[in-house]
């Protein structure tokens, strides 16, 4: 039996794991700046000598100003202040080439929620001086114009506003990361209030530039501070008509937007299960207040971890602190987590106390379970986290079915276009290669590999290729594949029924296309038979900037004549006729609350949607995007749940 690291909850109502020690980095920033004055001294030194080396009255009068020692001083403050203006061109050279301050290599930050669609930015109503950015405008239709439509992103059937009652309980958790870190952890905490028996306190989505992981306290005080309460003249840069510089207080406003859950998801499902109340506001003072909290003690309040003696905390130091386990007999290891919490003994300790605070709930695999009931509770959370949003469904179907339906096409969730992903991309889409050419369409391995072959070749790629593209004395290799979930049962065996689907039928020509006649493929339909099966369309999802000229995915593109991606139908062209009517509405979507355009934050999720209606969806490894879309959108769009027993 293997070793548990069983922790002990206090019953003081506060729990917390030691703190790791902590390393600090000190860097001498005055070195660049001694070497500089050393250089400037040196030159004005050998400066000082030619002259003395020099001969006649203009000599003689250099060197006797020289000795003067204010001639020194204005000599070397004037050339200290000419290398200042140097070091400062080179920074504007920099914006000028594109490169923010602050942006890392890849240009994009890890914590950013979505990759960014296609907005674009007013440069003309900046001030030279160099103001705050102002916020990304909607882009223009085909027309020229925009139609700016403010939109409630906070449901009002979704709200409780009745006060809580004496015997209610309540359970809270510290949101933090991108969308999907976000998503995961509003799926283990919808489960753990449905084991514990107590209300979840349901914040917002946070969407644009994330809150990282730190420390429970630390990432308390964030929270509490992550608000627009008082910036509400900021509101009016973004209408687009002040030409006013952007107040420093402003700075950022547009970078973010808050939106309720429902914005984005249905949660109807699993309200049935739990009960939610929303949380727009972290405070201690908002707890007391709706949730009838008696006060912090007045000589506590100071102290860091003060709070109602209402509330059992459940700290954290790491963001991998703790794992919990629905039955004692569980034996599942901790994994890459550090300690275990058994929810039986959490809910004796935690039962006097009308509130459980914990810190961050992330991880796919954090929450252990093996009842039954709470398995199945566990599962129809997951599938609440379907997007739904009219307007990306609305476009969502009307995509899909011009690609001929679900059954038709095949969907690809591609990412290369920042970070690891990157890094990554060849060896990730060689893999993404052999697993959609040879597992999910069964074509030979051999063909799979020949056409990569080919592929490399035409765009010179092939002596540095990944060695899954390289064909090696016949050997096969092997195509990696997107990692399990680290849950006991990710899905329970039969979870998800359909019946078989039927073969796409074998196209030889344009008319025996599923597309939709509005469209027209991008090269030549292959006429050796063990091809045809490419001739079926293909959709892909992807970050990268210009996908068609991306060698990474130039396989893609070259082995599916019929490969779109989402840019195809935002306007005419020689591979469509029809414009998709909600791609012109989409640009124009703001958050009516803080006037942030949302676009920018709904292009990856449309994106995402029509890959996974795909007959067969294949995505990047490591990906928890990809993950979310192979895992859930695609087997709740793709399969139907069995009926009730």
């Amino acid at each position: 039996m293997p070793a548990r690291n069983t922790h002990a909850l206090s019953h003081t109502g506060s729990s917390s794991f030691p703190s790791p020690p902590s390393a600090y980095i000190s860097i001498d920033a005055e070195d660049d700046h001694k070497t500089l004055g050393k250089r400037i001294s040196t030159n004005s030194l050998a400066f000082g000598a030619q002259r003395r080396a020099g001969h006649g009255s203009l000599g003689a009068f250099v060197r006797a100003k020289w000795r003067s020692g204010r001639t020194r001083w204005v000599v070397g403050g004037t050339l200290l202040v000419l290398g200042g203006l140097w070091f400062a061109s080179l920074g504007s050279v920099g914006e000028l080439a594109g490169v923010a301050p602050g942006a890392t290599e890849t240009g994009r930050r890890d914590d950013v929620l979505f990759e960014l669609g296609p907005t674009t930015t007013d440069a003309a109503a900046r001030p030279p001086e160099r103001p705050p950015k102002r916020p990304s405008r909607p882009a223009a239709n085909a027309a020229g114009e925009v139609a700016i439509v403010d939109v409630d992103v906070w449901p009002a059937a979704a709200a409780r506003t009745d006060p809580a009652g004496p015997s209610e309980r309540f359970l809270a958790y510290s949101p933090h990361s991108g969308y999907h870190n976000q998503r995961i952890s509003l799926e283990n905490a919808l489960s753990l209030a449905f084991i514990l028996g107590r209300t979840l306190l349901l914040p917002p989505v946070w969407l644009g530039h994330a809150i990282p992981y730190i420390q429970f306290d630390k990432l308390q005080r964030r929270l509490e501070m992550a608000t627009k309460t008082g910036l509400e003249r900021c509101k009016q840069f973004g209408e687009g008509g002040s030409e006013d510089v952007i107040p420093r207080e402003c700075t950022g406003y547009f970078d973010w937007t808050l939106v309720h859950w429902d914005f984005l998801v249905d949660l109807g499902e699993a309200r049935k299960l739990v009960q939610t109340r929303d949380r727009w506001n972290h405070t201690e003072a908002w707890l007391e207040e709706d949730l009838g909290l008696r006060p912090i003690a007045a000589a506590d309040r100071k102290a860091p971890e003060a709070a109602s003696p209402d509330t059992f905390h459940l700290r954290d130091s790491t963001m991998y602190q703790y794992r919990l386990y629905d039955s004692p007999e569980d034996e599942e290891p901790l994994a890459k987590f550090e300690n275990r919490i058994d929810l039986t003994r959490l809910a004796k300790d935690s039962e006097a106390y009308k509130l459980v605070h914990l810190g961050s709930l992330f991880g796919t695999s954090r929450l252990h379970v093996q009842e039954e009931a709470n398995f199945n509770a566990r599962s129809a959370f997951r599938n609440s986290m379907v997007f739904r949003n009219p307007l990306i469904d609305e476009i969502t179907y009307e995509i899909r079915d011009r690609l001929g339906g679900a059954t038709s096409y095949y969907g690809l969730h591609l990412r290369v276009g920042d970070g690891i992903f990157q890094k990554s991309a060849p060896d990730n889409m060689a893999g993404v290669w052999l697993l959609l050419c040879a597992t999910k369409m069964k074509i030979d391995q051999d063909i799979c590999e020949e056409i990569s072959d080919w592929s490399a070749k035409k765009h010179g790629m092939l002596d540095d290729a990944p060695a899954v593209v390289r064909r090696s004395s016949g050997a096969a290799s092997a195509a990696p594949t997107l990692g399990k979930r680290a849950n006991s049962r990710p899905q329970r065996e039969g979870a998800f029924h359909h019946a078989p689907l039927p073969a796409i039928p074998t196209i030889r020509t344009r008319a025996d296309s599923p597309l939709d006649s509005t469209l027209s493929c991008r090269g030549t339909l292959h006429t050796v038979e063990n091809l045809l099966p490419f001739n079926a369309p293909l959709f892909i999802a992807t970050d990268s900037k210009v996908p068609t000229a991306d060698r990474n995915l130039a396989i893609f593109f070259d082995a599916f004549p019929c490969t779109f991606i989402i840019s195809d139908f935002s306007a005419t062209s020689p591979l469509n006729t029809e414009v998709v009517d909600g791609l012109t509405r989409l640009p124009g979507l703001r958050n009516g609350d803080d006037k942030v355009p949302l676009a920018q934050f709904l292009y990856p999720q449309l994106d995402a949607q029509i890959a996974a209606y795909g007959r067969a969806l294949v995505g990047t490894p490591q990906s928890t995007y990809s993950r979310f879309a192979v895992d859930v959108l695609h087997q709740v769009y793709q399969y139907a749940l069995p009926p009730d027993p």
